[in-house]
């Protein structure tokens, strides 16, 4: 997921990760990836959870 993250990056485009929808190897790994995608790509990777994913399209957000 990594690779696909950054190349949507370089390509300017907004990601939307579900954190509670994609997994590592090992849990420790997923927790510091969530950590960098949040505090060093903050402006262009943001994460929500599927509840929230799903509660922004029924309010017709997405």
């Amino acid at each position: 997921m990594l690779a696909t993250v950054m190349g949507a990056i370089d390509l300017g485009y907004r990601v939307v990760i579900v954190a509670d929808a994609v997994c590592s190897g090992a849990d420790s790994t997923h927790d510091a990836m969530l950590a960098i995608y949040e505090s060093r790509y903050g402006m262009q990777v943001e994460t929500v959870t599927t509840a929230d994913l799903l509660a922004a399209r029924l309010d017709g957000m997405l």
